[in-house]
């Protein structure tokens, strides 16, 4: 089969069943991760020139392959929402384990001060997206929509910020020879700045 009868082939397919595809995604994922999704599923399918050998039909394939992908993406977010309530409790227990030090009280404002200045140094996106997520309390799903942007994107934005947060807290905690763990309780979305 000529490349271009392929090309022609597939984008009558993808004109067919993509937005019923992303719709039913929907109905299980955020809209973003639905067309990420189906998107994806496509790609596959162009790469692989599947859509021209189904036997089952590409209807059913199409359908199988999405309700696939909206499965495994749920249970990644219920291991994700499994670890990441377990980090913030963890960090919730070593803030107790290590601030029996009254001297820590004194420290919190200059701690909060630092977070700060790091949040400023953020490239402009990424601190836009990390203030909504951290300073305005917004879940990655509204902070996509809102941004017109996937919510990998945004969680990969939020992962980038505290990475690069938490690094140069580090170095700035390990220059005060202060304890890195005393210094860095930072990553739950309850961080208010004290006027």
């Amino acid at each position: 089969m000529k490349e271009d009868h392929i090309l022609e082939v597939f984008g009558t397919l993808y004109k067919k069943f993509a937005p019923v595809l992303i719709s039913y995604a929907s109905r299980f994922v955020d809209s973003g991760t639905a067309e990420d999704l189906v998107q994806d599923i496509f790609l596959k399918a162009w790469n692989k020139h599947s859509f021209i050998f189904q036997k089952e039909g590409i209807k059913t394939y199409l359908y199988n392959a999405v309700r696939h992908a909206c499965l495994d993406d749920l249970k990644h977010q219920e291991v994700k929402a499994r670890y990441e309530n377990s980090v913030c409790l963890k960090l919730k227990m070593e803030e107790l384990y290590y601030t029996d030090d009254p001297e820590f009280l004194f420290m919190e404002d200059s701690r909060l001060t630092a977070i700060y200045d790091e949040i400023e140094r953020l490239p402009a996106k990424c601190r836009e997206i990390f203030v909504m997520a951290y300073l305005e309390e917004r879940k990655s799903g509204e902070i996509a929509v809102l941004l017109n942007i996937s919510k990998r994107t945004v969680e990969a934005q939020l992962y980038k910020a505290l990475k690069t947060i938490r690094e140069a807290l580090q170095e700035q905690a390990s220059g005060l020879s202060l304890s890195p763990r005393k210094y860095i309780l930072f990553g739950s979305r309850t961080i208010k700045r004290n006027s």
